[in-house]
């Protein structure tokens, strides 16, 4: 009975502790469920313009290995000469 008498006086003394860690708890966990799709979308857009920086980053490969300086075919109109 003294074991029982204790843990309700301990409870008693600490039952504000209890229900604002509860209450703490709750709160924590709802900021967290708000900010999870908040993340979630940031990091697609972040995937977004890093999937477009590496569009460009190959379009400029692809301009820079382009031979620019090609010997175009000669057309009909080059050999008339008098």
């Amino acid at each position: 009975m003294k074991d029982f008498l204790k843990m309700f006086k301990w409870f008693e003394r600490n039952m504000f502790k209890l229900i604002f860690t509860l209450i703490g708890v709750f709160i924590i966990y709802g900021i967290v469920m708000f900010l999870i799709p908040i993340f979630q979308f940031v990091g697609f857009i972040s995937d977004g313009f890093n999937e477009v920086q590496n569009i460009f980053q190959e379009m400029e490969k692809q301009i820079e290995e382009f031979q620019w300086e090609k010997e175009l075919p000669s057309s009909p109109k080059d050999d008339n000469s008098v």
